[in-house]
C-alpha cells in the first residue's frame, strides 16, 4: 500500500511537472516583451513586444486547461492522444456545466469594482464559474486519466464497436463531469476558505515559514515529490492572489509573470516571491559545492572528478537542472544532503530577511532575463549577489571540511576497485564494457518482461517493474549516462540528466513500445 501511495504521488508530480516545463519558456519570452515594449524601443519594434505579450498572456490566463490536457496526456497509459482530447472536451463540459448550475441556483456572483475578485468565482473561456484556478485543470486531468485508464481498452461486439475504447470512457465520463461540476458548486467554496487560511497562516509565519519551505523544497528532491511542494505555492491560490492590471493570478510564479506584464506600473513586487526564490542554490550552491568535490578528489584523480563535476555545474547553474550534481554526493553521504538542505533554507531565509525581491525559479539565465525588466531598487539584485559570495564561500568551505574530516567518499575520493575475477556477462552474452546502454537498461531491470511502463520527468527515467527482486543496480549503475540509482521497490529511477528524453525515446522505440 505504501509502495502504492509514493508510486501514485511519483506520477502525479511528473504529470505536473509536464506543463510546468513551458513555463519557463513562457517567462523567458514575456521578459523579452516587455523589453521590446520599453519607450526608447521604436514603435514598430514596441507593437511587435506587445504582440509576444499577448501570445503570453494568453497562455498565463488558461492554465487551467493547459494542465489538465498536460496532466491526462502525462498520466494515460495508453491512447494518449485521444485521453488529451477527452481531457479538453471534459474541460469545456465543466466549465458550462458548472456556470449552468451558478445561475439555475442562484448562485452566480454580481461583479463589483474588482470585478468578480473576492468573490469566489471567475471568467475562465467565456464562463463564470466557481474559482478553482489552476486547481480544476488538476482535478479534472486527473479524474479523466484514471477513467481513460481504467476503460478505454473495453471494446463491444462489431455493431457497437463505435462505443468501445476511448469512447466508453468518454462516456462513463459525461455523466462523471456533470456530478463534479455540480459538487464543486458546494465543495469548493469550503476548500477555499481552507486554502486561504492555509496559505494566510504560512504566509504570515514570516521568516519561520520561507525557511521551512525551502527546506523541504530542497531536501525532498531525492523522493522526486518536492514539485509537489513548490508547485501548488508558485501555481495556486496557495501561494498567495494578488489583483494586478484588473486580472487576479493566483501563486508567486503567476504573480511575477503578471507583474513582468505590467512593470512599468510595478514599484514592489508581491509577498509571494518568497515561494520562487529556489533558484539561488541552483546558481550559488551549485557552484561552491562543485569546487569543494573537486578540490577534495585524490590529486591524481582532479582531471577525471573535473570532467564529471563541471558540466553538471554549468548545467546546474544556467540552467536550473542541479539534479546531475545532487547525486554526485547525496548518496556518498545522506550527511552532506541534510546540510545542503540546511544552507539552502538559511540562505533564501537570509535573502528575505534582507529585502532581496529577486525571481530565482530556475538558473542563471532566467534569474537575470526576468529580473531584468525591474529596476534594481525593486528587485535589489545586489543584495543577491551579496549573499551569494558569501553563503557560496560557507558552502564550499563547510562541505571541505565535512568531506576531508568525515572522509566522505565523494567522487575522486572512493577507492577504486580492481576486477580479478574477469569481465562480467549480459544475458545476450556481451560483456559488460561492449554492451550498449541499451542493454544494460533492459539487463539492469530484469529482462524485457519484467519492465512494466518507462516514463521520465525533468532528468529521470522512470520505470515500473514486475518483479523488482529481477532489478540489478549494479548493471544499471554501468550505464554510461547514469548519474545515480534510486530504488523503491518496483520503481526504479535512473538519474539520466537534461537529456533524459531523448534517452527514454531510444528505449521505448527499441523495445518496441509506442507513446501516443
Amino acid at each position: 500500500m505504501k509502495s502504492k501511495l509514493s508510486q501514485t504521488m511519483q506520477d502525479f508530480s511528473q504529470a505536473v511537472i509536464v506543463p510546468v516545463k513551458f513555463m519557463a519558456v513562457m517567462g523567458l519570452f514575456l521578459a523579452f516583451s516587455v523589453i521590446l515594449q520599453l519607450d526608447f524601443m521604436p514603435n514598430g519594434i514596441q507593437t511587435f513586444g506587445g504582440l509576444i505579450k499577448t501570445m503570453m498572456d494568453s497562455m498565463l490566463n488558461n492554465l487551467a486547461l493547459i494542465f489538465c490536457v498536460g496532466i491526462t496526456a502525462s498520466l494515460a497509459e495508453k491512447k494518449k492522444i485521444e485521453a488529451a482530447l477527452i481531457s479538453l472536451i471534459s474541460f469545456l463540459f465543466f466549465l458550462a456545466t458548472n456556470n449552468a448550475w451558478l445561475i439555475l441556483t442562484n448562485q452566480i456572483a454580481d461583479a463589483g469594482e474588482m470585478g468578480l475578485f473576492g468573490t469566489g468565482q471567475a471568467m475562465v473561456l467565456g464562463f463564470q464559474v466557481v474559482d478553482m484556478n489552476v486547481f480544476l485543470g488538476m482535478l479534472v486531468g486527473c479524474v479523466v486519466a484514471y477513467i481513460h485508464n481504467r476503460f478505454s481498452d473495453k471494446e463491444f461486439v462489431d455493431f457497437l464497436s463505435i462505443y468501445g475504447g476511448a469512447r466508453l470512457s468518454f462516456m462513463i465520463l459525461i455523466p462523471v463531469i456533470l456530478g463534479l461540476a455540480v459538487g464543486m458548486s458546494y465543495v469548493w467554496p469550503v476548500v477555499n476558505g481552507w486554502i486561504s487560511s492555509l496559505s494566510g497562516f504560512i504566509l504570515t509565519t514570516g521568516l519561520l515559514g520561507v525557511f521551512v519551505y525551502a527546506f523541504g523544497n530542497r531536501f525532498l528532491i531525492p523522493t522526486g515529490l518536492h514539485h509537489l511542494l513548490w508547485m501548488p505555492f508558485c501555481f495556486t491560490a496557495l501561494g498567495g492572489t494578488a489583483e494586478i492590471g484588473g486580472q487576479v493570478y493566483n501563486g508567486a510564479a503567476n504573480i511575477f509573470y503578471a507583474e513582468m506584464a505590467n512593470a512599468g506600473s510595478i514599484t514592489t513586487l508581491d509577498p509571494s516571491l518568497r515561494f520562487a526564490t529556489f533558484g539561488f542554490v541552483k546558481i550559488f550552491g551549485s557552484i561552491a559545492v562543485s569546487l569543494a568535490i573537486i578540490h577534495c578528489a585524490k590529486k591524481q584523480r582532479k582531471d577525471e572528478v573535473k570532467g564529471m563535476i563541471l558540466p553538471s555545474m554549468f548545467v546546474g547553474a544556467v540552467a536550473g537542472i542541479t539534479e546531475p550534481l545532487d547525486f554526485s554526493f547525496l548518496f556518498a553521504s545522506p550527511l552532506l544532503w541534510l546540510v545542503h538542505s540546511l544552507l539552502t533554507a538559511i540562505s533564501e531565509t537570509v535573502l528575505w530577511a534582507l529585502g532581496a525581491r529577486t525571481y530565482m525559479l530556475y538558473g542563471l539565465i532566467d534569474t537575470v532575463v526576468s529580473n531584468s525588466v525591474f529596476s534594481p531598487s525593486v528587485t535589489k539584485f545586489y543584495l543577491v549577489i551579496i549573499v551569494g559570495l558569501v553563503m557560496s564561500i560557507i558552502w564550499y568551505l563547510t562541505f571541505v571540511f565535512l568531506i576531508n574530516k568525515l572522509d566522505i567518499r565523494t567522487p575522486g575520493r572512493e577507492e577504486v576497485e580492481v576486477e580479478t575475477a574477469g569481465a562480467m556477462i549480459l544475458e545476450n552474452g556481451s560483456a559488460f564494457e561492449e554492451a550498449s546502454d541499451f542493454d544494460l537498461v533492459v539487463a539492469g531491470l530484469g529482462g524485457r518482461e519484467n519492465i512494466d511502463t518507462i516514463t521520465n520527468c525533468f532528468t529521470r527515467l522512470r520505470v515500473t517493474v514486475k518483479d523488482q527482486g529481477l532489478v540489478d543496480p549494479v548493471v544499471l549503475e554501468k550505464i554510461s549516462q547514469q548519474k545515480g540509482i534510486v530504488l523503491n521497490g518496483k520503481n526504479v529511477q535512473v538519474i539520466i540528466g537534461m537529456g533524459v528524453q531523448t534517452f527514454k525515446d531510444d528505449i521505448c522505440e527499441k523495445l518496441g513500445i509506442v507513446d501516443v
